[in-house]
């Protein structure tokens, strides 16, 4: 396809566009006329799948391999799970699945604009505080903006983002820009954090939650260790994983058990398993 580079999609590699960004995972991404468009970082990136092969515009083929984890082994995952019937058909329900590597203020931000169940591209938080400080980009007849960094947003002022009708969210939001402004370097020291530490460091921005935390580290910092455990996925896991437990009365105690299992079940999968389920949920 002429103006477009292309990666080729081979059986030990398995990868869905749709079903990856049709996940919810990263904000921005639509769908028009077979393509995807999204914008990340300072770009936006055009891309469909046919067959076994990708076409894309909008950044190097490093990037776009970077971007949707082309390099890691999810045929290894798939096959360390073969005798898991749950874990098994949420992957026959979601085949080529991969999660997104993310920027960490885009993704700090995009956490603390959603709501409990993921988001759509349009009308949402995310996009308004994008068109109202970010910059411009044209593709395709359409305009695009960038995610303002967090220099812009503390120089516009928490009156002006509260113009972006974010609710209480607008407070969150200036607070981490105040944060990351001051310390520039935040996320490359979390990189080199160990995982309970830097959830601790998260969970320090005002709104974020130790499991919003660990849903940033697994997106922003590819800690694929990890398994938050929310309402959502605690019945699932309750249901499908621990029938035969019986639990008390008591949220936090049945989340722990069901960490305790899924980090001896999952171990370095966990992450991956946690979003195949999680994509599942209204089919299993």
């Amino acid at each position: 396809m002429e103006g477009y580079r292309s990666i080729e999609i081979n059986e030990d590699s398995p990868f869905s566009l749709d079903s990856t960004l049709a996940s919810g995972q990263a904000p921005r991404w639509e769908k028009v006329n077979g393509w995807w468009y999204g914008v990340v970082k300072d770009n936006v990136i055009k891309t469909r799948q046919l067959d076994d092969k990708i076409y894309f515009s909008g950044c190097s083929e490093r990037y776009y391999r970077e971007y949707f984890s082309l390099d890691y082994n999810l045929k290894e995952f798939y096959d360390s799970f073969s005798d898991d019937m749950y874990l098994k058909s949420a992957i026959e329900a979601n085949p080529g699945l991969r999660l997104v590597g993310q920027d960490p203020w885009e993704c700090l931000c995009f956490q603390l604009t959603i709501n409990k169940k993921r988001t759509s591209p349009g009308d949402d938080c995310f996009t308004r505080i994008s068109q109202k400080f970010g910059d411009e980009i044209e593709l395709d007849g359409k305009i695009y903006h960038t995610f303002p960094t967090a220099e812009t947003l503390v120089k516009e002022g928490l009156s002006k983002l509260k113009t972006c009708n974010l609710g209480y969210k607008a407070n969150n939001i200036h607070s981490a820009a105040k944060k990351v402004a001051e310390d520039p370097l935040w996320s490359k020291k979390i990189e080199s954090m160990k995982s309970e530490d830097a959830i601790k460091i998260i969970s320090g921005f005002r709104g974020v939650k130790p499991t919003v935390a660990e849903w940033i580290l697994i997106f922003a910092f590819r800690r694929y260790e990890l398994f938050p455990v929310d309402s959502h996925i605690r019945s699932r896991m309750v249901k499908k994983y621990l029938s035969d437990v019986h639990f008390p009365n008591n949220s936090k105690t049945i989340d722990n058990y069901i960490l305790n299992f899924a980090q001896d079940h999952f171990q370095e999968y966990s992450a991956y398993a946690l979003e195949y389920l999680f994509a599942s949920l209204n089919s299993l």
